[in-house]
C-alpha cells in the first residue's frame, strides 16, 4: 500500500460565538495560500445579520450546509445562497458587503475559506467580482465507499465549473464506515488540509474527530483517509502556494504594505457612499 502524506499539526480551532476559526496570521508560512478557514453554526430560529463591511486582496468562497445566506455587495450583486451552492467573492483592490444568514428550521450552518490572491497577472488588485454557483452544476463523483462534492478545482476526470485565481482544490467527502478514500493531488498542490464535519477517520495513524482541522506535510505523497466502525464527512483542500509575502489587517491580506493601505482607502470611500 502507498505510504500516506503525514499530518503535521491537529487544530481544534478558536470559538468566538457562533464561529470557529481555524487559521490566523501567524499560520500564515505553514498554510498558504489559505488564510481563513471557518465553521459557523447556530441552533437558533433568528436570522444572524453582519452590516456592510469592506474586504480586499482575497477571495471569500462562501458554503453553506443548512439554511441560506443571503449577500449583498458593491459589485452591485444580490445572491440566495441556498445550501450546497457556492460563492465566491473576489475582493481584489476592495469590495465592501452585508450579508443575513436565514437558518432552517432553527438551524444554520455554513463554511468560509479565504485564499490570498496572487501577484500575477495584478490579481491581488483585481476589480472585485461576486459569483453564485448552485449545487446542480458540482460535480458529485460516486464510488462503492464514498461520495465526493467538486466544489473548487479537480478530481480525477471530474472539474467544478468554478474558477479560482489560485491553483486550488476543495472537496466535500462522505465516506462509509470501514473504508478507504485515496487522492493524490497535483505535482504542485503542496499546501492542503482536511477539515472533520462528523464522524471519526483516520490519516496516516492519526485520528480525526469532528471539528479539528489536520494540516498535511508539503509532500507530493498520496493523501489516504480511512474510517472504521463510524462513516465520516470531512473537506479536502489542496493548492499550491503562493510565492509572495503575506501581511493582513485582519480583513484584507496583501503582499506588501502599499497595497493594503491603497486597498483601505477604496474600502473607506465604499463604506462612505453607503453612508451618504
Amino acid at each position: 500500500m502507498q505510504k500516506s502524506r503525514q499530518l503535521i499539526h491537529i487544530r481544534h480551532g478558536i470559538k468566538k460565538g457562533t464561529t470557529t476559526s481555524f487559521i490566523h496570521e501567524q499560520h500564515f508560512p505553514t498554510t498558504n495560500p489559505f488564510v481563513l478557514w471557518e465553521h459557523f453554526t447556530s441552533k437558533t430560529p433568528t436570522n444572524h445579520n453582519l452590516n456592510f463591511h469592506g474586504h480586499s486582496g482575497i477571495e471569500a468562497i462562501s458554503y453553506p450546509l443548512t439554511g441560506t445566506i443571503s449577500h449583498h455587495d458593491s459589485t452591485q450583486q444580490h445572491h440566495h445562497i441556498k445550501s450546497g451552492d457556492i460563492h465566491i467573492m473576489t475582493s481584489g483592490q476592495g469590495v465592501i458587503h452585508k450579508s443575513t444568514t436565514i437558518p432552517q428550521q432553527s438551524i444554520s450552518e455554513s463554511i468560509q475559506l479565504w485564499t490570498a490572491l496572487p501577484t500575477a497577472n495584478n490579481s491581488e488588485m483585481c476589480q472585485p467580482k461576486s459569483q453564485l454557483f448552485t449545487k446542480h452544476h458540482l460535480p458529485l463523483v460516486e464510488d462503492n465507499h464514498s461520495t465526493t462534492k467538486v466544489l473548487i478545482g479537480r478530481y480525477h476526470q471530474y472539474a467544478s465549473p468554478i474558477k479560482s485565481h489560485c491553483e486550488l482544490i476543495l472537496l466535500d467527502i462522505i465516506m462509509a464506515s470501514y473504508s478507504t478514500w485515496c487522492f493524490t493531488p497535483p505535482k504542485h498542490y503542496l499546501s492542503c488540509f482536511i477539515y472533520l464535519k462528523s464522524g471519526i477517520s483516520y490519516s496516516a495513524n492519526n485520528k480525526l474527530m469532528p471539528f479539528q482541522m489536520g494540516l498535511f506535510e508539503s509532500s507530493p505523497a498520496p493523501i489516504i483517509i480511512t474510517t472504521t466502525n463510524q462513516s465520516s464527512r470531512f473537506f479536502m483542500a489542496c493548492a499550491v502556494p503562493l510565492k509572495q509575502p503575506l501581511i493582513t489587517n485582519q480583513h484584507s491580506v496583501h503582499s506588501c504594505k502599499k497595497n493594503i493601505d491603497q486597498s483601505k482607502v477604496t474600502i473607506n470611500n465604499l463604506i462612505k457612499t453607503i453612508n451618504n
